[in-house]
């Protein structure tokens, strides 16, 4: 067996934080390397795959829940799955959290299990933190714990806060973390070169703030129940004037409870497949490759937020899809 370690960097973030985008940035920047992608999100059926464009790098999806609760032993597999039937050699792989994982038990998956430490070690925890929308969430637990962990923070989408704005949430940031490097940016555009290749992760400082990450025991961990997800498919194209009226208008009276909103969506008229991302009320859409001659067309939808209607969501989304006007027949 080699005695290089693959390098690992656990990508951590609230929802809808910039993370699967950081994902994207470092893979294109890094062409040069075969990094194996896992990512995770909340809920049974998820879609981030699909949002990753990962080329000819390997991507495993775990959708059956959030790794630092029930599925922390799949995400063991599926490092082990991902070493073991690559083609190619593993340069380092890439961890993508749920928005709603605690970092602790992800980072005991790596550190208590002798096989794992053989084979792979952590290189650091980036988190991703939404500049725009953290104070809508620096209270809650699972945000602090994201931060408190990390080795780097991107203090994402700092367009959207004015000076004084970011200078609170980096107090607050540092407040929880004194020991992070945080680097700022827009659309998580940043150099691989620094995120990428400096070991930052150092046990110690983990074991400050969790004393008992090594015991072997479980992790105390509750998620906030209120939150749902809830994934629609619509089979076909949308018609996209409808859709984007539909949306917006939903947006507008439900912001507040839909923390975040992802889709790959067929729209009617157009050759290529488009990424849809909503975080609260700012939604955005960009076009994608074109839609794959042997996948049906259908898009897909993920809600994530509280008191959801998902009888209401469902018809809504559903009401969107393009139609051809009913002929009518000539009287004569």
């Amino acid at each position: 067996m080699s005695l290089t370690r693959i390098p690992v960097t656990l990508i951590s973030g609230f929802l809808g934080a910039g993370k699967t985008t950081l994902v994207n940035q470092l893979l294109a920047q890094r062409s040069f390397e075969t990094i194996g992608v896992i990512v995770n999100e909340f809920g049974e059926v998820g879609i981030d795959g699909q949002l990753i464009l990962a080329d000819d790098n390997p991507v495993i999806e775990i959708n059956n829940g959030c790794v630092c609760c029930t599925v922390r032993k799949d995400l063991a597999l599926a490092v082990h799955d991902m070493l073991q039937r690559s083609p190619r050699t593993i340069d380092r792989l890439i961890i993508e959290t749920s928005g709603l994982a605690d970092p602790a038990p992800v980072l005991q998956t790596f550190l208590a299990d002798p096989e794992m430490l053989q084979r792979v070690a952590l290189e650091s925890v980036i988190t991703v933190v939404d500049a725009g929308h953290v104070h809508w969430h620096i209270h809650d637990e699972i945000v602090r714990e994201q931060i408190a962990f990390a080795d780097v923070v991107v203090l994402n989408k700092t367009a959207l806060v004015d000076a004084a704005g970011l200078q609170r949430v980096g107090h607050e940031i540092q407040r929880l973390n004194p020991a992070a490097v945080v680097l700022h940016s827009n659309h998580s555009q940043l150099a691989a070169s620094a995120l990428l290749g400096t070991q930052r992760f150092a046990l110690s400082n983990v074991l400050a703030i969790e004393p008992d990450l090594l015991d072997g025991g479980e992790h105390e961990h509750a998620h906030d129940l209120s939150i749902q997800s809830l994934c629609l498919v619509a089979e076909g194209s949308l018609d996209p004037q409808r859709f984007n009226r539909w949306i917006n208008q939903l947006v507008q009276a439900q912001g507040a409870q839909l923390l975040r909103i992802k889709g790959v969506l067929s729209l009617h008229g157009e050759a290529r497949e488009f990424f849809f991302h909503g975080v609260h009320m700012l939604l955005d859409s960009q076009p994608g490759r074109r839609w794959p001659a042997d996948r049906p067309r259908q898009s897909t939808l993920v809600f994530i937020g509280r008191n959801l209607d998902a009888a209401a969501l469902r018809q809504g989304f559903l009401a969107c899809l393009f139609s051809l006007p009913v002929p009518t027949l000539a009287h004569h």
